[in-house]
C-alpha cells in the first residue's frame, strides 16, 4: 500500500497534536506532583512538631515518676537538704537545664 504525501502530512499533524497533548498532560502531572510534595512536606513538619511535643511530655511524665524515689535517695543516702525538680539557669548566654537539683545546706 502506497502512502501519499497528503496522508504523510495528515499523520504528521496527528503526531504533532498527540505530542502537544502528551506534553500538556506531563506538565499537569508535574504540577500535581509538586503540589502533593509540598503538602507532604507540610504534613511531615507538623508531625515532627507533634512528635517533639509528645517526647517532651513523655520526658516530663517519666521524670515525675522517678522524682519521689530520687528525693528519698537524695535525702536518706546522700543527706541532701534541698531537692528541687526542673531547674533552668542562664548566665552570660549559656544555658543549663537540670531535671533535679540537690544541695546540702552545710557550709
Amino acid at each position: 500500500m502506497a502512502t501519499t504525501a497528503d496522508e504523510v502530512w495528515q499523520l504528521l499533524g496527528e503526531l504533532i497534536q498527540s505530542q502537544k497533548e502528551t506534553e500538556r498532560r506531563l506538565q499537569e502531572t508535574e504540577r500535581l506532583l509538586k503540589e502533593q510534595s509540598q503538602k507532604t512536606d507540610r504534613q511531615i513538619q507538623e508531625l515532627s512538631k507533634q512528635i517533639g511535643g509528645l517526647g517532651k511530655k513523655f520526658g516530663s511524665f517519666t521524670e515525675g515518676l522517678a522524682l519521689p524515689s530520687m528525693e528519698t535517695i537524695l535525702y536518706e543516702k546522700f543527706a541532701m537538704e534541698v531537692v528541687t525538680p526542673s531547674v533552668r539557669v542562664s548566665k552570660r548566654g549559656k544555658h543549663i537545664e537540670l531535671d533535679v537539683l540537690a544541695m546540702p545546706m552545710e557550709r
